[in-house]
């Protein structure tokens, strides 16, 4: 593996999935953790726990090491990208190879769009994680998938599989923008309809009718996709669906999460770019646009609109 320095920014539950398979990897200088302020103080003196096994952090500014690690691993929220594009830019070199774990359909693109240097490559997770406080859990459930934007296989690929397979199953794929539109056809629906519920797992494994209610969005996605050239199929849709019996009934989607802890949600990732891009084209999406109102509206009741 040609992979011998990580730096990741973002240690929410998708970002600390990366920590974990890098620190089983490599050694502690070996794999930064990119902050700084407030937040970096606090990652030196709490560390994280992952699995119930504790890690001290090796806290670095962005660029301060001099030297540019061989892989970046983008973690932050979606709505967070954009301020922290200056942070990725001071981290990234000639040689460096830059993989998000965002969710959506853009943030590679906006990424790309920013970097004069290094080398972009997509990636599709599917890992059930939970973080509370410094705390996560995450189950070998599902898997990640790496590719190339034009189909092509190359070693920096294979790298990656080799240094996430230390926890989690990973695949090649010479058609990522599938397996990223399936993904976001199941975050589009799967969080925001748990997220209403402020509800688990469970629901969809027990109740027909949020399995239904999870169906109708995913449906429009389905219709969108085909819209804009992405052959994506009921069958998809069964096969997203029949992933939750395989999760842990108690488990929690990220929005469920951060509706709960009253922070904000990535609402404008999972469903406004659907219905940006069902404006664009021409397709319409009352179900998507239901969704988005809803939990648009818990975003503003949590910050406290209703008490000014």
């Amino acid at each position: 593996m040609s992979i011998k320095t990580v730096s990741i920014l973002g240690l929410g539950a998708e970002g600390s999935v990366a920590f974990c398979a890098a620190r089983e990897a490599l050694s502690f200088e070996d794999v930064r953790v990119i902050a700084k302020g407030k937040r970096a103080e606090r990652l030196k003196s709490s560390g994280i726990t992952i699995n119930g096994k504790h890690y001290d952090l090796n806290v670095k500014a962005p660029g301060e090491s001099g030297k540019a690690p061989d892989l970046l691993v983008v973690a932050v929220k979606f709505y967070s990208l954009n301020e922290a594009m200056d942070d990725i830019i001071a981290e990234v070199g000639n040689n460096t190879v830059v993989i998000s774990m965002i969710n959506g359909l853009s943030s590679e693109d906006i990424i790309s769009e920013h970097l004069d240097r290094g080398h972009v490559v997509y990636s599709m997770s599917k890992v059930n994680s939970k973080k509370i406080e410094n705390n996560v859990e995450f189950k070998p459930v599902g898997h990640i998938v790496f590719g190339e934007k034009d189909g092509s296989v190359n070693p920096s690929l294979q790298d990656l599989c080799d240094m996430f397979g230390h926890v989690v199953p990973t695949e090649i794929s010479t058609d990522i923008h599938i397996q990223i539109w399936k993904k976001y056809m199941m975050n589009s629906a799967c969080n925001t309809v748990e997220a209403i519920f402020r509800g688990q797992h469970s629901w969809f494994q027990k109740i027909p009718e949020a399995r239904d209610a999870m169906r109708c969005v995913m449906i429009e996605i389905m219709q969108l996709g085909n819209k804009v050239g992405v052959p994506l199929k009921e069958a998809d849709i069964d096969e997203v669906i029949s992933l939750f019996y395989s999760y842990p009934p108690d488990g929690m989607c990220s929005m469920v999460q951060d509706i709960v802890s009253k922070r904000p949600t990535e609402i404008e990732m999972f469903m406004g770019e659907a219905l940006k891009m069902g404006k664009a084209c021409n397709v319409d999406l009352p179900v998507c646009r239901f969704v988005y109102d809803i939990i648009k509206s818990m975003d503003k009741a949590n910050s406290g609109i209703l008490e000014a």
